[in-house]
Formats: structure tokens, C-alpha cells, sequence
């Protein structure tokens, strides 16, 4: 009868610690990788944070062994969990008075990647057996380079890669034994120790110090790892361009609802073109682009002039008034309506609200009598406006509910006053640059998990066809350089294909999208504050950006 309440008593605390260890939630989705468009991987996703892959094979073998000495000895004979090392570890911390931890880099790589930092037994017990379940999947070597892809280095850097870059601005391949060194003295507390140079100096000779005691540094290395750290820092230490397109990846996957299991990496394809990466933004101003494929895939995304000054990615989510770049929805109106009238461009006036209106080109410029395709090729503001009241406020204001855009029936939605993202703008001429089609632009092309998905642009008809092909017709006006005062003639020398497009300015901002038979881009610069945008060179700068990323991006 004893022997039963014993059995009992066993079975139900088995039970509770397997209650409790499942409660222990497991992060979802863990690693995911992200590949461009020749299927080169461009970024490391661990636990919600960004890194890159670290291959053994560009450290030194010497290196992987100091590593080992300090963070696990035994790291090549356990299988995930070093027994001897538990049992000297507590007993040292119980009878001397120490903190040794005794977690091997297996384990440490399953609470930076699937768990978290909570201090419970439950926790343990769960790192202890997915610790013993990763190293029957993973190769050592494997482990090891993903541990040191995760580990934090402080400053929001993750992964030695991006350390060397980012406090010595080097590759992995070049550091030193002292710089080396200096990261495993990161590693314990990095936000401490990287905001205190002289503590980091201090715990680095320590750690010199135990390597030379235990004979894995000789005692000129040792006298080499014990100078002065000397940082070279290079705060935009990755491709600030990358960044953006990388959290819109993110966001998109997001979307999905897509849930795997233990240690089944998530491999995201795109259509990615690190051409783009060779455009660096100037920090003077806010600029923004977006390219995308004739499929409907988005090929390059600069949010913002750096990612490291702002996340915040004005090409998906900043609103702004379009500006001129509206008129040719207005036109593509005034053609379904069969109107292709010829207007006097001269200071206009006609009265709204009881209020005399007075419409002018910005340039100061007037064109006697015009048609619509040369009002088009000039942005002539006259010729616009009087196509606009002549259809009436309500037409543009109607098409633009197509695309889920909800405008005020005014006469200066003509041009152009109606806040939207660079993103929405594009989707918008997408109809115009393939075949009538409008498209929900998207970065996955592909997820590669048990199975492989597919995921596809939404693509959708919603304006008529021929008409939308007129309008392209007539977008290839603004680079005609026979027409004086083309807004676009400017750039077309520089061009290496023939393209169609739109400039667009106001007072606040500056606009050109346009297309080849390969891309779309879409530029946009001003500033977020919403200060007036007075200098030339930053109005210009969306058509010298047009120019560079469309050559870049239709390189091959």
C-alpha cells in the first residue's frame, strides 16, 4: 500500500512539472531567413531580432577556441547539456560562494532564440530538453554559428558580424585577438559594459588574463589583448536601405498567420534587388522610394534618409498631397468622357465658396493654347483645372474611391491635394505601367517552410484597359525633350531605356514616378515636419533618384 502512494505521489509530480514546463511558452517562428532575388540570403531574423549569419569558416581556428575556453569547454563532447559542469557549478556556487553559470552555448542559443530570461525552474527544465532536441537536428558547427548570430553586443547590435562592423568597422575575417576578446567581454552585460569603456577595457584584460593561465593565448597575444580598446564606430554598420524592405518582409509575414514548429527555419524569398543598396540618401531631408516589377513584386524600399536616425518608413505609411502626379487620373477621366479639349494656359480665375480663385503655374510660365498631352508634358496647372470643372469636382473625387481613397469634392484636388503614401500612389500607376492592371504590391514571393507557399500580387482590373494605355501614351510626354519646358526632358539623357512618368510639386513636397518595360519607381522628398521645401537641390532630388535607382534596378 506504501509502495502505491509513493507511485502516486511520483506520477503526480511528474505530471505538474509537465504542466508547468508547457506552460513555458516557445517562441513561434523563431528564425527566419530572407533571400533576394538570386536567392543570396540578406538577412537573419532570430527571435524578432535582426542579425546576420556567421560562418565558422571566417574565424580563425584559434578564435573558435578562445570562444570555447571562456563560453564551454566541453562544447564539442556534450550533447547539449554538460552534466560535470552543473554539478561543479553549484556545488562551487553553494560551498564557495561563486556564480558560475553552468549553461552550455546549446542551451544559451535556445533562451536567446526560443525562451526568454525568466528565472524559474520550469523554464530550465524546458531549455534543458530542447537543448537535447536541437543538438540531434543541428551539427555543432551549426549550433555554434547561430549563437553567435544571436548573441547581443549592446547599441541594438545582434550578432558578431554586425558587432565587427558596427565598433570596429571591419569584417569578421580581420579582427583582432583584442577585438575578439572585447566581445566575449560584451557578453554578459552588454548594455553595461559598451556604455562604460573602461569597465569593458577592465573585464577584457580579465578574461586575457584567464586565457593566458590556461595556456589558449601565448603571453605576446596576451600583451596585444591587453591594449586600450580603440573603437572605430560605424553607426550605419548594414544597408540602411535593406532595413526598410526587410520590416515590410517582416510585416507581410506577419500578416499571414504562419506558426512553425520547433526548429523548422522559415526561408522567405523576394524579389530584392541590392542594386538599390549603391543609392545612399541624403540625411539633409526626408526622401523615400519604392520600385516594383512588372509582376507586382516590390524590388527596393527606402523608407526614410536613414534607417538609423528613424524606423519610421514614410514610403508605406507617411500621407502627403500628391501634387501634380494626380493629373493623369484627372485626364484619364476627361478621355473615358471622349473630351481631349485644347485650353488657353494663362492666369485663371473663376469663383468657389463666393471666393474669386485665381489658378497659376508655379513656374510663371504660360503656353497660349495647349493640348492635353503637351499640358501634360509641361504639369500646365490652367489646363488641369479647367478639365476638372468642366467634369465636374465629383469625377475625380469618384475615381479615386476605386483605390479605397476618399478625397473632398474641391477644385484643388486637381491638383493634387489629397494625402497619400508613396506606396498607394504606386499601386495606382502600376495600371498604367502593366496592361491596365491594379496591384497590391508585395515583397514574398515565396515561403519556404515543410511545404513551399506561394504567395502572389493581388492583381485586379479596375479601369478600363485601352484608356489606361492611353494615359501611358501620354506619360511619355514629360520626357519629350522636342516639347520646351518638359518637366522631365531634363533627365532623359541620362536615362539608359525609354520611360514613361510624372513629376509632381507642391510646397511641402517633391514627386517623380514613373516607368521602363521593366520597373517602376516611385521617388518622393520633403520634409515630415512639414517646413516648406524651398532649396532646388532637394526639389530635384526625386528626378536624380529616379534616374539612379531606375538604372540600378534594371541592371542584371
Amino acid at each position: 500500500m506504501l509502495k502505491k502512494k509513493y507511485i502516486y505521489t511520483l506520477l503526480i509530480t511528474f505530471l505538474f512539472i509537465i504542466y508547468y514546463i508547457n506552460k513555458v511558452e516557445v517562441n513561434k517562428n523563431a528564425i527566419i531567413e530572407i533571400y533576394d532575388e538570386n536567392n543570396e540570403e540578406i538577412s537573419l531574423i532570430l527571435n524578432n531580432n535582426k542579425t546576420s549569419k556567421t560562418s565558422l569558416e571566417r574565424l580563425d581556428d584559434k578564435y573558435i577556441n578562445i570562444i570555447l575556453s571562456i563560453e564551454d569547454k566541453s562544447f564539442y563532447k556534450h550533447s547539449g547539456i554538460d552534466v560535470k559542469r552543473i554539478l561543479y557549478c553549484t556545488y562551487s556556487n553553494i560551498f564557495n560562494n561563486t556564480s558560475y553559470g553552468a549553461s552550455t552555448i546549446t542551451q544559451q542559443l535556445i533562451k536567446n532564440v526560443y525562451l526568454n530570461n525568466e528565472k524559474s525552474i520550469s523554464r530550465k527544465i524546458k531549455e534543458i530538453i530542447l537543448a537535447k532536441k536541437l543538438e540531434k537536428k543541428l551539427s555543432k558547427n551549426e549550433i555554434l554559428e547561430l549563437y553567435l548570430s544571436c548573441l547581443y553586443f549592446g547599441n541594438n547590435i545582434y550578432g558578431i558580424n554586425n558587432a565587427c562592423s558596427y565598433y570596429y568597422s571591419k569584417n569578421l575575417e580581420n579582427i583582432t585577438i583584442k577585438e575578439l576578446i572585447s566581445f566575449v567581454a560584451l557578453w554578459n552585460s552588454p548594455s553595461i559594459y559598451s556604455a562604460n569603456i573602461d569597465k569593458w577595457n577592465s573585464k577584457k584584460n580579465k578574461i586575457a588574463k584567464e586565457l593566458l593561465e590556461n595556456n589558449i593565448i601565448n603571453y605576446s597575444e596576451y600583451l596585444e589583448a591587453t591594449k586600450y580598446i580603440s573603437l572605430k564606430i560605424n553607426k550605419e554598420y548594414t544597408s540602411s536601405n535593406r532595413l526598410y524592405y526587410i520590416d515590410q518582409v517582416i510585416e507581410e509575414m506577419k500578416s499571414l498567420n504562419i506558426n512553425e514548429k520547433f526548429y523548422n527555419p522559415i526561408k522567405i524569398y523576394t524579389k530584392y534587388n541590392k542594386n538599390n543598396e549603391a543609392l545612399i540618401p541624403t540625411k539633409k531631408i526626408n526622401v523615400c522610394s519604392i520600385s516594383i516589377n512588372k509582376d507586382g513584386y516590390i524590388t527596393s524600399l527606402i523608407g526614410n534618409s536613414s534607417y538609423f536616425d528613424s524606423e519610421y518608413n514614410i514610403a508605406t505609411k507617411g500621407k502627403r498631397d500628391i501634387g501634380s502626379t494626380i493629373k493623369p487620373l484627372l485626364y484619364y477621366e476627361a478621355l473615358k468622357c471622349g473630351i481631349n479639349n485644347t485650353y488657353v494656359s494663362e492666369p485663371y480665375s473663376f469663383i468657389y465658396n463666393n471666393e474669386n480663385v485665381t489658378i497659376t503655374n508655379s513656374s510663371g510660365i504660360y503656353y497660349g493654347k495647349i493640348a492635353m498631352r503637351e499640358a501634360l508634358a509641361v504639369s500646365d496647372n490652367i489646363y488641369a483645372m479647367k478639365t476638372h470643372l468642366y467634369l465636374g469636382t465629383n469625377t475625380l473625387k469618384n475615381h479615386l474611391k476605386k483605390y479605397g481613397i476618399d478625397a473632398k469634392s474641391i477644385p484643388s484636388l486637381a491638383l493634387g491635394s489629397v494625402g497619400l503614401s508613396l506606396l498607394d500612389l504606386t499601386k495606382i500607376y502600376f495600371q498604367f505601367f502593366q496592361n491596365g492592371y491594379y496591384a497590391e504590391p508585395i515583397c514574398i514571393y515565396k515561403i519556404s517552410i515543410r511545404n513551399n507557399t506561394f504567395y502572389k500580387p493581388k492583381l485586379k482590373i479596375i479601369n478600363d484597359v485601352l484608356l489606361c494605355q492611353k494615359i501611358k501614351e501620354l506619360l511619355e510626354a514629360p520626357f519629350d525633350t522636342t516639347i520646351s519646358h518638359a518637366t522631365c526632358s531634363s533627365i532623359s539623357k541620362y536615362l539608359e531605356m525609354k520611360c514613361y512618368g510624372k513629376s509632381g510639386l507642391t510646397d511641402y513636397d517633391s514627386y517623380m514616378i514613373g516607368f521602363s518595360d521593366k520597373t517602376l519607381v516611385a521617388c518622393w522628398c520633403g520634409d515630415i515636419n512639414n517646413e516648406p521645401l524651398i532649396e532646388y537641390e532637394y526639389k530635384k532630388l526625386p528626378k536624380e533618384y529616379f534616374v539612379k535607382l531606375m538604372n540600378l534596378v534594371t541592371l542584371q
